[in-house]
């Protein structure tokens, strides 16, 4: 892959998802945010990250990285 492949439902815009940390039991937690940006594949690891404004941050805080394996729910953008 070139790094600019990415899934193509993870479009800027589109509201995602996502697990945060490892599973432990029978309850995870779960974060909301937008899409910021095209993903990118890692060559490296094979992993692809997507840029996500995490609902509740300011809106000048740099996007998180989430591994796209994490995002469970993607809402298209309207």
């Amino acid at each position: 892959m070139d790094g600019e492949q990415h899934r193509p439902e993870l479009s800027t815009g589109h509201r995602v998802t996502y697990l945060v940390g490892k599973h432990t039991g029978r309850r995870q937690l779960c974060r909301r945010g937008v899409v910021t940006g095209n993903p990118v594949v890692d060559e490296g690891t094979a992993v692809t990250w997507v840029p996500v404004q995490v609902d509740g941050q300011a809106r000048d805080a740099d996007p998180q990285w989430i591994a796209a394996d994490a995002i469970i729910d993607v809402v298209r953008a309207p």
